[in-house]
């Protein structure tokens, strides 16, 4: 009786205005953050010892309360990217490009553009720095420091496999199903402009980070896995690149982040403290890059020309 229920509800609402989806998105967004917090409380109350306080505030320099903090950003992440999202797509029939077949070779260019890209996005991380923001948004910047310096400190393995699951699988797949997915759809839908759509979409997800320094480096990263998914129409493509971007900084940073002194010299980017990056460098991935987006958009318009 349930799976009928279920199956009655797919696309129910796929006629409706936008106006009245935009409705539906926003109770479904609430109601799923609210339902995903109320489930890490009940988690973090099996799992510690006077869990309930640990829930409501925290000590960072208590690994058992960064541990809370993690499990609370991972169900967090899920209840405001994933779950409503998905939810949202099967009630109104949203196509977010998750079942569009993609091909091994988009895949291997992704994650070659994602590993050379790294002298470019050094440079630009650099000019980030350089920067003078406003007093009250470089102070904003310093409150959200100290929950990711104290998230990046690894005290074994098994603290980074944590990691690669909340700062690598869960925001590839989450925010490219809500940037991608969603929003950029939703924006090309609107502006007709895939150009425009792309842009306004890497603007909201590098603001939504609250990075000063990645702001620059983010928006940029956001317009490629935004022209990898328009190309190839699979969001796979950027979820794979995501991942890769974000797991390679956590792998790469592993042994050298058992120190809260140490951690210190980590950029809130996601990327450690990088040296200059040379002009030769930065011309070579720059110009290896741009290659690599052409044979990726070459790819795939032979791709959608066979099939």
């Amino acid at each position: 009786m349930a799976k009928i229920i279920i199956l009655n509800l797919k696309g129910i609402f796929s006629n409706r205005s936008s106006l009245f989806k935009v409705f539906i998105l926003l109770v479904i967004l609430f109601t799923s953050f609210f339902v995903h917090h109320l489930l890490a409380l009940g988690l973090i109350s099996l799992l510690f010892e006077n869990g309930f306080n640990l829930f409501f505030s925290y000590d960072l320099a208590s690994q058992t309360s960064v541990n809370v903090l993690k499990i609370v950003q991972l169900f967090s992440a899920a209840g405001t990217f994933i779950t409503p999202i998905l939810i949202y797509g099967y009630l109104t029939n949203f196509n977010f490009g998750i079942n569009t077949f993609f091909s091994r070779q988009s895949a291997v260019l992704a994650i070659s553009i994602i590993i050379i890209i790294t002298p470019l996005i050094t440079y630009l991380i650099e000019l980030s720095m350089s920067i003078e923001f406003p007093f009250w948004l470089q102070n904003f910047d310093r409150d959200s420091e100290p929950i990711v310096l104290a998230f990046l400190k690894m005290n074994g393995f098994s603290d980074l496999i944590f990691n690669l699951l909340i700062m690598a699988i869960i925001p590839a797949f989450g925010e490219e199903l809500f940037f991608r997915g969603f929003l950029q759809n939703t924006f090309l839908n609107f502006f007709k402009s895939s150009h425009l759509a792309i842009v306004i979409t890497s603007i909201l997800f590098s603001l939504i980070h609250f990075d000063l320094e990645g702001f620059i480096p983010r928006l940029f990263l956001g317009a490629i896995l935004g022209y990898m998914f328009l190309w190839t129409q699979s969001l796979w493509v950027p979820i794979i690149a995501h991942f890769v971007n974000n797991a390679l900084a956590i792998i790469i940073s592993y042994p050298y982040f058992k120190s809260y002194e140490i951690v210190q010299n980590f950029n809130h980017y996601g990327e450690s403290s990088l040296p200059h990056a040379s002009l030769g460098a930065i011309i070579f991935s720059l110009v290896s890059v741009s290659v690599l987006l052409y044979l990726l958009y070459s790819n795939s318009k032979r791709v959608k020309q066979e099939n």
